[in-house]
């Protein structure tokens, strides 16, 4: 049995690495591109001069889950441009990461979650892959606030503050598995009381939702053989099936203008509703009011890994790990960075928060901790539940 929340071993030891300072952009008078191949003929590094006579840009694919959009960020780009590089993103689902044909073609990969990363090292056993842990997200539901105070009347949610509740998600499965709908607890809405979740044939954050169902029905434990692995996963399977269709990433859907018809209730990533909150308070000066957070009370910290393949994705996650704008930036971005040189969470993302009269969550990392089943039975338990290929 696997446990979901891992120490944070000691995956980064190093020196930071020198910035160049850059400014301006690329001219395109005169470009030599100059391609560094090794002996198999796979891809390492590209590097770009200007003819203005300043220093080149190193341009690094990346394979990346729902990280990458730490990496689309403008600033971030700005930041990563100054110190000579530029980072050309390949979205994928955590585990198409794990299955890519021509992983080896990147230079790092950044996968949401700790088993999709295990796998990856197991790929590039005894070849350059060096982990690096800048920053993690929980697991959360993201929804409105009707359908949160309804979850508060039906006993399945407790609230923290104007911004997060507290959900038992045993509770939950309760009301799903008797049919209950919105309508019973005065929100008009009468479709059945669910939460819409990414494929969980793809994505981290879908599979671990069916986890975290599993260890809240089951009172806390994990299959013990294929068995009851697969007598759990048909328990699930009618409530997969009762959302309909399932996308990599619901959280565009939840944050759109018309959330509330397309996406009322959603798992998400902690970093993309406290991004959200951020941009919406520094645009018109207070919070989102209508979309809150649902912190499940049996949590799961994701622990993601940026797994780098070269020296130039190396230099890629120390600047993650050590330079003061891409870190403050990171938290800007809604993300817990850890400590410089420690395996703990540094207190940026609260100050952050404070700093802009935003409330700060209570996410249950390190409290109720849900564990995953070991990783065969997990992995017959997402293929009975979701029809994984």
């Amino acid at each position: 049995m696997s446990e979901v929340r891992h120490d944070h071993d000691r995956v980064y030891e190093g020196k930071p690495v020198p910035g160049r300072a850059r400014r301006g952009r690329i001219h395109p008078v005169v470009v030599i591109v100059v391609l560094v191949v090794t002996i198999c003929g796979v891809f390492v590094g590209v590097r770009v001069f200007s003819g203005s006579g300043e220093p080149p840009v190193t341009v690094v694919r990346a394979l990346l889950a729902s990280k990458r959009e730490f990496f689309e960020d403008a600033e971030v780009k700005r930041l990563l441009l100054a110190k000579g590089f530029r980072v050309e993103v390949t979205p994928a689902g955590s585990f198409d990461i794990v299955r890519s044909e021509d992983i080896d073609s990147y230079h790092f990969v950044f996968p949401s979650g700790q088993s999709a990363a295990d796998l990856i090292r197991d790929r590039r056993a005894r070849r350059h892959a060096v982990p690096f842990r800048p920053f993690f997200s929980p697991i959360v539901l993201g929804t409105f606030r009707e359908y949160a105070d309804a979850l508060v009347k039906a006993g399945a949610a407790t609230k923290q503050n104007d911004l997060y509740y507290t959900l038992e998600l045993d509770k939950l499965v309760d009301l799903m598995d008797h049919g209950k709908t919105w309508s019973d607890y005065q929100v008009d809405n009468r479709n059945r009381l669910l939460a819409q979740i990414p494929d969980p044939c793809r994505t981290y954050s879908g599979s671990i939702y069916v986890a975290l169902l599993s260890f809240a029905k089951h009172s806390g434990k994990t299959p013990v053989d294929e068995a009851e692995a697969l007598g759990w996963a048909s328990e699930i399977k009618p409530l997969f099936d009762a959302e309909g269709q399932h996308g990599e990433d619901l959280s565009p859907k939840y944050l759109a203008p018309e959330g509330r018809s397309f996406a009322p209730v959603v798992v998400i990533y902690e970093h993309q509703f406290i991004a959200h909150q951020v941009r919406t308070h520094d645009r018109t000066g207070r919070p989102d009011a209508e979309r809150v957070l649902l912190y499940p009370s049996a949590q799961h910290e994701t622990a993601p890994e940026l797994i780098s393949f070269t020296p130039e994705g190396d230099q890629i996650g120390r600047l993650l790990m050590e330079d003061p704008g891409l870190r403050r930036r990171a938290v800007e971005l809604g993300f817990h960075v850890l400590g410089v040189g420690e395996d703990v969470q540094s207190p940026e993302f609260s100050s952050m928060l404070t700093g802009r009269g935003l409330p700060v969550p209570r996410n249950g990392v390190g409290d109720t901790e849900t564990w995953l089943p070991k990783p065969a039975l997990f992995e017959k338990m997402i293929t009975a539940i979701a029809g994984c290929r």
